[in-house]
């Protein structure tokens, strides 16, 4: 990585300062993308109308299974690649790319077909309110259907981050999402369009965000350079990658399958429940992106660390970034509380009261957890980077078990849907636990001496070997 790249070193240097460096893009590209989100949202609430709103809150949680089963597979790319970049080890960059140009084709084009046809089932099954559905239906098959133009930009955008540049991406998002903006309004209120035209609008733009990415990033870094020669893929890591990955999907499935069983709940309520679940996530996703990219890029500073095998920058940086994300959370939680009807009031039209008092609700109650959000998100991110991915797994069934459970037990209790709005909050506290007794009980050190120790014998064998092969001579 020469000195003009964008790329990062983060084995060297103050871990806040890095994470700052790298974060802060990361962030400002989260705004970007969450600002897309809330056109989207807030040009169907404003000129179609709340139940093209509630249509995309029941899709919501069934397109982000899909997307999250994609992505799981860049995620083990970034961690992969990041841990080559901390051992010094850059010859595998290249295989790992090309075993994510497999799977992203392979598992792209599965899932497209798969959310095309399981749409509407899966609708039903979750008893989505029959003036949304054909709505919902048609988010899914769009916007799951083509999935592969989204996990092509993650793709991208993964490989580039784990080399340390999230500037790069952060330009090409900033295109997508204003491209995003022009396009909804074009498709919705020129062309009346309606959900259909909101998915093909995010859908262009985001196909022209990928394109500008990879070429960027094949034009910058000769190093990620691929040519017909390299095209055979490398099993070992393929393998490495799919299995990492399979694990992270899993987890991410688990998850999703908590929030459809929420959003079964939440469906029952009717659509302006819905419709505030999905104002009330909006906005939260606004607010979350004050901390969740110093939370999520911190795996890329661990990568690099765990594979340059420094068990003390590790510590140091998750005692460094855990007080930054903990005040950075306290930080969106004040806001959140102050400008609560001033953001929801951006989704929803006040005369529309029940949705509004309903949307308030879900901002309050999720903001004041807030904290334990971001730190579930910064240990999963520690342990990730050291691809320590089961004990995360055992984290997701934690909070998955709370979240299904609590969001039919508390409603009942309660006597009201605000009840369902404290089964995320609480399965965020409960699901920590784990990665907490993980780390703090010094499993991954034990782990990490072992595999130093390995490679110290190995490295000293292949040594002996060398030195006494003249001898033999």
């Amino acid at each position: 990585m020469a000195k003009k790249s964008k790329a990062i070193d983060m084995t060297q240097g103050n871990p806040v300062n890095l994470m700052l460096r790298f974060a802060l893009p990361m962030m400002i590209g989260g705004v970007f993308q969450s600002l897309y989100h809330m056109v989207d949202s807030a040009v169907l609430g404003r000129y179609v109308g709340s139940e093209a709103l509630a249509a995309i809150g029941s899709s919501s949680s069934s397109v982000h299974m899909l997307l999250m089963l994609a992505t799981s597979i860049t995620s083990a790319v970034s961690i992969v690649i990041s841990q080559q970049i901390g051992s010094g080890n850059k010859e595998k960059i290249r295989t790992g790319m090309v075993s994510t140009i497999y799977l992203t084709v392979i598992v792209g084009v599965f899932l497209g077909l798969l959310s095309f046809f399981i749409a509407r089932p899966l609708m039903q099954l979750l008893d989505t309110p029959e003036n949304v559905i054909d709505g919902a239906v048609t988010y899914i098959k769009f916007i799951g259907g083509l999935c592969i133009i989204s996990f092509t930009y993650n793709s991208a955008s993964s490989i580039l981050r784990a080399i340390g540049d999230s500037t790069t991406p952060l330009i090409c998002l900033i295109i997508c999402s204003v491209l995003n903006v022009i396009f909804d309004l074009i498709a919705v209120i020129a062309f009346d369009m309606g959900v259909a035209g909101v998915a093909i609008a995010t859908l262009i733009s985001q196909a022209i965000s990928a394109v500008i990415c990879i070429i960027y990033m094949f034009k910058k870094y000769p190093m990620l350079r691929i040519t017909l020669a390299d095209m055979k893929p490398d099993m070992k890591v393929t393998l490495e990658i799919f299995l990492m990955g399979a694990q992270m999907a899993l987890q991410s499935a688990l998850l999703s399958v908590g929030m459809m069983v929420i959003t079964g709940v939440i469906n029952g309520y009717g659509s302006n429940v819905v419709a505030a679940f999905t104002v009330g996530s909006n906005v939260q996703g606004l607010a979350a992106m004050l901390f969740s990219n110093f939370a999520f890029g911190f795996s890329v500073y661990v990568g690099q660390n765990y594979g340059a095998r420094n068990i003390e920058r590790i510590q140091r940086g998750v005692r460094h970034i855990f007080l930054l994300v903990g005040g950075l959370t306290l930080v969106a939680t004040t806001l959140s509380l102050i400008f609560a009807r001033f953001l929801v009031g951006l989704y929803v039209k006040a005369e529309e009261v029940e949705v509004v008092k309903a949307s308030l609700s879900f901002v309050r109650i999720q903001a004041c957890f807030f904290p334990f959000l971001g730190w579930i998100w910064l240990y999963n991110s520690t342990l990730k980077g050291m691809g320590k991915i089961t004990i995360t797994m055992i984290s997701s069934f934690v909070e998955l078990g709370s979240k299904i459970g609590l969001s039919i037990l508390l409603p009942i209790l309660m006597g009201s849907y605000i009840g369902i709005w404290y089964a995320a909050p609480i399965g965020w506290v409960l699901g920590i636990i784990p990665n907490i007794i993980y780390y703090y009980g010094g499993f991954w050190k034990k782990s990490l001496k072992k595999l130093m120790e390995k490679e110290a014998a190995e490295k000293a064998k292949a040594e002996a070997e060398a030195a006494a092969e003249p001898a033999e001579a």
